[in-house]
């Protein structure tokens, strides 16, 4: 038989694994390496062990390699310590690259036989293999490990080895079957377990049939496979000597997808949202056992619209005001809320009554997949979805409903903005300030929540950050504003030029109007409307995107 047919027998084979077939592209060895321990792993666990280590040694040479990262030695070792220090190693990834060097030397060494541990080196590698795929090329699918039948000829082995054993793969298996639940096709959730185990089964069984393949030829592939380490251990051995030039951004890019946990499947994201739910103090419900007056905030899952199911219904004070989608990451999040019509039609016959405003049925609106949320308040003019890093509390939804049944006219802080703000009392303001501030007003009017005010140092920038934070409270209605500084002396400056701030329309003070105070040890208080903070010390959750690059954010 010619080299190109085995090039295309090794290839198919290799490509075929449903653990590591996705890899071939990348680089041939891991799917090959991967596949021979899939291969081996119930049978002859040693070979097993030794193939996860190959396939660990080649995963760590390509994350070196692609990432441009500088190895001082030739060790395995060394590429992880290499690795490690450049951020795309960390923590379970770390640990997990070390458990196949250690197993692959005690296989080279001391034999070992124990299946159960070559079962879950084998499993380390597709995680491995997982991490590497969304590291390089960006993907966020969700997937799981498919594991090996367990071989009937097995059964003459160790009675307790086996049991464990069974244990073990009974529990790939659950996982394997809970990853492919898709809980938004259907509104039984039976049916979709039920689909979920017949999906597993038949990815099962098609990696048998792949494993049954690749055994009848491997020992004549096997040279084949030899050679291709060869050529990769010379490239890889040209490379360390002279890493190839990698932009810094791309380089970034790849170890913050290294970092980011793996994606969550239906089932995670829904125990993850319910976590979300609770810790912003919602009531969680299942539909069967619904009582909407259970508490200030209840939220109630699979619930019926008029068209279709909604997983989470929200009721504040008994009003339906919102609902939350339930997304598989990966799912476009950001334009999701805004364009899904199929809230319109509103709640079934039973439910008219509670709901909260007829002409909007479901006000507040959330997509997330439990990693990332997106929200959109679609009482606002010309409502948006923004990113948001937690559900909102009942009270805080119970406040903005109270504002809008209140203030018709102007039921939000966005509404506003382009209807409340006067002009602006320009005496005492220099030129350069009066630019700033309507600027920024006109920015924010025009739904751009992010601005950038650039003047000369002496030119009254603290005075005029003073003078928007009053228009801010005084005429749009927000409810804190946050004034971050580098130091705490320029924190000490600030407090100074609020507390002499007088306003234009009535001359008092604005301290004697709204509290002012520095963030301190006890955090922050319900009673400041404006919170002065560094930094370093800022909490996190004081700003809607969660990080701070300097200004003054809203809430």
């Amino acid at each position: 038989m010619d080299g190109h047919s085995a090039d295309d027998r090794l290839r198919k084979l290799a490509k075929a694994s449903p653990n590591f077939g996705r890899l071939y592209g990348y680089q041939p060895l891991l799917a090959i390496y991967g596949s021979q321990a899939e291969l081996t792993v119930l049978t002859n666990p040693n070979a097993a062990y030794v193939s996860a280590g190959q396939f660990g040694e080649v995963l760590a040479e390509e994350f070196v390699t692609r990432t441009g990262t500088r190895v001082e030695g030739a060790s395995q070792f060394d590429r992880l310590n290499a690795l490690t220090r450049a951020g795309v190693l960390v923590g379970w990834s770390r640990d997990a690259f070390d458990k196949l060097r250690r197993g692959r030397n005690d296989a080279a060494h001391n034999h070992l036989f124990d299946t159960t541990k070559a079962l879950e080196a084998l499993k380390l590698c597709w995680q491995l293999g997982d991490l590497f795929d969304r590291a390089m090329g960006g993907t966020r699918t969700v997937g799981a490990f498919v594991p090996p039948t367990l071989p009937a000829d097995v059964q003459s082995a160790d009675p307790e080895e086996i049991t464990e054993l069974q244990e073990a793969l009974e529990g790939h298996r659950r996982a394997l079957a809970e990853s492919r639940v898709k809980l938004s096709e259907t509104s039984d959730r039976l049916e979709a377990a039920k689909r979920a185990r017949e999906e597993a089964e038949a990815l099962i069984a098609s990696a048998e049939r792949t494993k049954t393949a690749y055994a009848e030829q491997i020992e004549e592939l096997r040279t084949q496979v030899s050679e291709l380490r060869t050529a990769h251990q010379q490239q890889y051995d040209r490379e360390r000597i002279q890493p190839r030039k990698v932009a810094s951004a791309a380089r970034d890019a790849i170890v913050e997808r290294a970092q980011r946990p793996a994606p969550l499947n239906e089932v995670q994201a829904r125990k993850k949202i319910d976590a979300m739910l609770s810790k912003a103090g919602w009531r969680i419900q299942d539909k069967a056992d619904a009582n909407p007056l259970a508490g200030k905030g209840v939220a109630i899952r699979e619930f019926t619209l008029a068209t279709g199911r909604a997983d989470y219904v929200l009721y504040v004070d008994g009003k339906i005001v919102g609902v939350i989608e339930a997304k598989r990451e990966g799912t476009p999040l950001a334009g999701a809320l805004a364009q899904n019509e199929r809230y319109a039609a509103g709640v079934l016959k039973e439910h008219a009554m509670a709901v909260w405003r007829r002409e909007e049925p479901f006000a507040f609106r959330y997509a997330t997949t439990g990693t990332e949320t997106y929200f959109v308040n679609r009482v606002d003019p010309h409502a948006r979805s923004r990113e948001v890093f937690a559900f909102h509390r009942p009270e805080t939804i119970a406040a903005w409903m109270k504002r809008a049944d209140e203030d018709p006219e102007t039921p939000t802080f966005r509404a506003a903005l382009r209807t409340n703000m006067p002009l602006l009392e320009t005496h005492g303001l220099r030129m350069a300030q009066v630019k700033a501030i309507t600027g920024l007003e006109d920015s924010l009017a025009g739904d751009r929540p992010r601005a950038l005010i650039q003047m000369a140092t002496g030119a009254g920038k603290t005075f005029t950050a003073v003078t928007e934070t009053y228009r801010l409270l005084r005429h749009a209605g927000a409810r804190r504003v946050l004034f971050l500084v580098d130091r705490n002396n320029l924190g000490r400056q600030a407090h100074a030029e609020f507390d002499k701030y007088r306003t234009p329309d009535e001359n008092r003070k604005l301290t004697d109007l709204y509290n002012v105070d520095m963030l301190g040890r006890s955090g922050l208080q319900d009673t400041s409307s404006v919170v002065i903070s560094t930094i370093q010390a800022a909490p996190a959750h004081s700003c809607p995107s969660g990080r701070f690059r300097g200004g003054v954010p809203l809430r």
